[in-house]
């Protein structure tokens, strides 16, 4: 409960661009899968609403995280 009421003060909801959907509307998402190696930790994670939880795993969209500490979506703009 603690690391998601982290990313809902950071996330403030799905960070996906141009959506509005509230954090109680959205899902963690593990930026390095957790079968690849990556941690169950605020640097690696970020808020999606679902449809963009599904969107960013079909279509490859690729999540970082910003100089700032936030999560940063790139469009996989070949499948657009």
């Amino acid at each position: 409960p603690h690391m998601r009421n982290a990313l809902e003060l950071r996330d403030g909801g799905c960070v996906f661009p141009g959506c509005s959907r509230p954090p109680g509307w959205a899902e963690a998402h593990h930026t390095v899968h957790w079968a690849q190696g990556g941690s169950t930790s605020l640097d690696n994670a970020a808020l999606l609403c679902s449809r963009h939880h599904h969107g960013v795993h079909s279509d490859k969209h690729e999540i970082t995280m910003g100089a700032d500490g936030r999560p940063v979506v790139t469009l996989n703009r070949r499948r657009l």
